[in-house]
Order: structure tokens, then C-alpha cells, then sequence
């Protein structure tokens, strides 16, 4: 596409955002009303407004147009993403002072997934990992947690190239896959050292309606936490993302016992030390 066109259609999607900015303000309006609000040819206006309309983005109602159902999906979905964020934070705060631990809120973007808050822990790993940027979905514990609720993310994750990111790394397509069930199975997500030597990554899902709509994450240095501790860690983990889950629901958390991770959940590992994949 040459720069002429780019900066025509980079125009154009300026003027789809500033329709929907002001139609979810000020809810229905005429093309005339759009058009002189707005600054924009009443002709150029209406055959915008017609090819919103023709994707769902607008809608026409007796007063004029008005938001379509797409964008209002889009908009409750991204509704969704911020209030898990905003509930789940009081919650994972008090995870992180009963473990000691880093802790993440990890949320999917398109077929990514991205740390969305960090909450340091006292007994910090050393590692900076920028929010937002995506993880190795088939390394990290919370990339392989999405993948193994996601059937688009689990068959993209299948179908790329894995790196080998440390000796501990799985590579193997279908030993991913009877891993992906395995998580999904049991609602953990457990990365031995399989993204950064030393590190052990927990992920849980945080469930609405049966969908992941985000994932707690705990990062432990294996260096210090034995097998018992880890499996104590990862119960806190669990009855953390069931107190989130109640909040999401408007019921306050229950006070109830843990289950502890089982011994086959967490093997005995080497000791040795979750990369954002850039």
C-alpha cells in the first residue's frame, strides 16, 4: 500500500474511534448531528456510518445511529479484562504477604498472554519481566495454563516453532499436548524451571462462566523451597483464585482449607533459575 493510502486509511479509522467515542457518550445520533459535531462532509459521514453498520460496529434505531453489537461485545470484554484486574488486586496482595513470593496477574490479548500487574514479594527472583509484553506459551507456567484452556492459543502454540529456552524447556509436540490436559484437568499450571534455570512458575485460572478470563502466577526460587513448601505455595495459589472468583460473583471470599498440590504435581527438581518472549 503506498504512504497515500496508509494515511487514508489511518484517517478513516480515526473517524470510525471519534463516531464511537461520541455515539457511547452521547448515545443516538443522526448523520446530520455526527457530521456537524463532528466536523465532517454529511456525505463522506453517512457512507461511514452505512459501513459500520454493515459490520455490526454501528447500528441503525429509530433516532439515529447508535453503538452496534460488535463494539458493544468488544467494550464488555474489555470491560472484563479491567474489572478481573481491579478485583483480583486486594486478593493477590494478600498473596503475596502469606508467601513471600513474586506474584502476577497474567490476562490474554488476541493470542497472547501478558503479565497485566506485578506484586513484589520479599523474597523477590531477580529477573524483571515488563508487563504487557508476551510470554513463551509453551514455557511459562501462565503461557501454558491459556494454552491448555484455549483451543486457538494450544493449536497456534502446536503449530510454532518452541525454543529451547533452558535444558528443562519441552519442545516435544506431543508431550505439550498431554501436558496441556493435564493442566486442564487440574486447574494448575506448573513451569519446573522450563524458562529460566532456578525459577518455578504456578499458575491458576480465574474462571468466569467456565472461561478463563485471567490467571494468578507465582514465581518461587527453587533455591528456596523444598518440594513440602512448594506444594504448601501452591495451595495458597488455589484458594487465592477461589476468593477472586467468589469477588467476580459479588460474594465475599469464604474462609475454607486448602487442598495441597499432590506429589506428582510437583516432582523432585534439580536445583539451578520466566522470560518474556520478545
Amino acid at each position: 500500500m503506498s504512504i497515500g493510502g496508509c494515511a487514508l486509511e489511518s484517517d478513516r479509522l480515526k473517524r470510525i474511534t471519534d463516531v464511537l467515542g461520541l455515539l457511547a457518550v452521547s448515545g443516538p445520533k443522526t448523520v446530520t448531528e455526527i457530521s456537524s459535531i463532528l466536523a465532517l462532509p454529511v456525505s463522506s459521514t453517512h457512507d461511514l456510518l452505512t459501513a459500520m453498520a454493515r459490520g455490526g460496529v454501528a447500528t441503525v434505531t429509530s433516532r439515529g445511529y447508535d453503538v452496534g453489537p460488535v463494539a458493544a461485545r468488544l467494550a464488555f470484554k474489555i470491560w472484563q479484562r479491567m474489572d478481573v484486574a481491579k478485583v483480583a488486586t486486594p486478593e493477590l496482595e494478600r498473596l503475596v504477604r502469606r508467601v513471600g513470593f513474586d506474584v502476577y496477574l497474567a490476562v490474554q490479548t488476541g493470542n497472547e498472554v501478558i503479565y497485566a500487574s506485578r506484586f513484589r514479594g520479599r523474597q523477590g527472583v531477580n529477573i524483571d519481566i515488563p508487563l504487557g509484553l508476551p510470554l513463551y506459551r509453551h514455557a511459562t507456567a501462565a503461557g501454558k495454563l491459556f494454552a491448555a484452556y484455549s483451543k486457538e492459543i494450544r493449536k497456534e502454540v502446536i503449530n510454532s516453532e518452541l525454543p529451547k529456552l533452558t535444558p528443562r524447556t519441552r519442545t516435544d509436540k506431543a508431550a505439550l499436548n498431554k501436558e496441556f490436559d493435564a493442566i486442564l484437568g487440574r486447574g494448575l499450571s506448573i513451569s519446573r524451571e522450563e524458562a529460566v534455570t532456578g525459577i518455578i512458575g504456578l499458575a491458576a485460572p480465574i474462571l468466569r462462566d467456565e472461561h478463563i478470563i485471567g490467571a494468578a502466577h507465582i514465581s518461587v526460587l527453587r533455591s528456596r523451597l523444598d518440594d513440602e513448601g512448594l506444594r504448601e505455595v501452591g495451595g495458597e495459589l488455589i484458594a487465592t483464585v477461589a476468593a477472586i472468583e467468589e469477588r467476580l460473583q459479588g460474594r465475599p471470599p469464604q474462609q475454607r482449607p486448602h487442598e495441597p498440590i499432590t506429589e506428582a504435581d510437583v516432582a523432585p527438581l534439580v536445583s539451578g533459575s520466566v522470560i518474556p518472549r520478545v
